[in-house]
């Protein structure tokens, strides 16, 4: 494996860990984006 090979891993592992991280806080938070300006508002039941 050369240099490029490993940062090319590295980045498709912390594409993956920041979407895990998107899709968990948008479930915890009900579907909003966390900048209730940004969605239009939080729709929370």
């Amino acid at each position: 494996m050369n240099i490029a090979d490993i940062i090319l891993i590295i980045l498709i592992a912390a594409a993956l860990v920041m979407a895990v991280r998107y899709t968990v806080k948008s479930a915890k938070s009900g579907g909003c984006c966390g900048d209730c300006n940004k969605c239009g508002g939080c729709m929370k039941k």
